[in-house]
């Protein structure tokens, strides 16, 4: 069974990439995929402190929020799914927030490592990104965050963007969307 844990950085509830981020999710479900789901903006919790005591004193993050039980669903996960509208040219403050606590999963060694990541190789990451301007602008985030995510571990990395969302809810009447979407998530569930 695929283990996917998905993570909402919209602080808005139930707009585009909540919408698109449920489809997705509801999809995987029905093809047997357990799914875990954390809304960011429901959590309290900051960015990294750079307090280190995950590369000098233990093998996880030391801050003690919200965010541990996330980082260890994490963990044991095979896909994550990170929905973000685009704020201001990239992902939103929550999310990136979010990501920078995962230079926890990295190794004291990481930078010199054969393998610099405590989750290990073969975990997916699935991009669900909507925003309110056309295709031309704030092309696929992952290229920005690529190397972080080559040593992590990510090796296959897939993006949906949806372009020209304005309103909540314009995401569900993009017929061709929701099909690309379905069939991704069915490929995620059934591991291809």
């Amino acid at each position: 069974m695929t283990r996917l844990v998905c993570l909402l950085g919209s602080p808005r509830k139930d707009g585009n990439s909540d919408l698109l981020a449920r489809r997705f999710c509801n999809t995987a479900k029905a093809e047997g995929a357990a799914v875990r789901t954390h809304s960011l903006r429901d959590l309290r919790f900051q960015g990294c402190m750079n307090v280190l005591f995950c590369k000098i004193g233990g093998e996880r993050c030391g801050l003690d929020d919200d965010m541990l039980p996330v980082l260890a669903d994490l963990s044991e996960a095979d896909v994550l799914v990170i929905a973000t509208p685009v704020y201001f040219c990239n992902m939103t403050g929550l999310m990136k927030q979010a990501m920078d606590r995962f230079f926890s999963f990295l190794k004291p060694d990481y930078m010199t490592a054969e393998e610099p990541s405590r989750l290990g190789r073969g975990k997916r990451l699935i991009l669900l990104q909507t925003q309110g301007e056309p295709e031309d602008h704030c092309r696929d985030l992952l290229s920005t965050y690529g190397p972080a995510l080559d040593q992590l571990g990510f090796e296959r990395r897939d993006c949906l963007r949806a372009c020209g969302m304005r309103a909540a809810g314009d995401v569900l009447r993009q017929k061709a969307l929701m099909e690309e979407t379905d069939a991704l998530a069915r490929e995620v569930a059934l591991g291809q």
